[in-house]
């Protein structure tokens, strides 16, 4: 597992939750290319399983000018109760210059919590092992109450939830992955 050397995130500032590392980091504005769907109303998901299968079609249509080439990202965009959600397969990208058939997401730019998964992020759930969703959506909440902990509070009017993947290292045990929530010091 390799340690995330992002091009453009700044490091602000590492803390232990329950012996768990933790990362601030400010991020830039960010535009996202991939393939993005939202849900027909604000009660249901739209249909992940769809837009992964039409996203992995498109994989060998390039994608210009990405910013960290061996990382993508599964996107929870919205995931409130006043908008529809949706979900992004995507990279990021320095260019809004991409094929026809990529849809674009702009990230805004702010303080970001990540956490990396692995064992010792696994036991904060209770597990070996876990899928890099569950530290936002599980009911837990991990890294919300690790940055209610430290100073912070989720900001809730960025609604992205990032599940940041080395897809370069897909094919070994556990590969390199992030989660990250937007935050604001309190």
């Amino acid at each position: 597992m390799q340690k995330l050397n992002h091009p453009v995130e700044k490091l602000v500032e590492t803390f232990l939750y329950k012996g768990v590392e933790f990362e601030v980091v400010e991020r830039p504005e960010v535009l996202w290319v991939g393939c993005v769907d939202y849900a027909s109303n604000n009660a249901d998901e739209s249909d992940i399983g769809a837009t992964l299968e039409r996203y992995q079609k498109l994989i060998e249509i390039p994608k210009n000018e990405l910013m960290n080439p061996d990382w993508s990202a599964a996107l929870s965009i919205n995931y409130c109760v006043d908008k529809p959600c949706g979900i992004m397969f995507a990279q990021e990208t320095y260019s809004d210059k991409q094929d026809e058939r990529y849809g674009l997401f702009t990230q805004p730019g702010g303080l970001w919590l990540r956490i990396r998964n692995d064992r010792n992020a696994a036991a904060l759930l209770g597990k070996e092992s876990a899928e890099v969703h569950e530290y936002f959506s599980d009911e837990r909440k991990i890294l919300r109450t690790a940055a209610e902990a430290n100073h912070y509070q989720q900001n809730f009017e960025v609604c992205v939830e990032v599940e940041y993947n080395c897809h370069a290292e897909y094919s070994t045990p556990l590969h390199t992955a992030y989660a990250y929530i937007p935050i604001i010091k309190e």
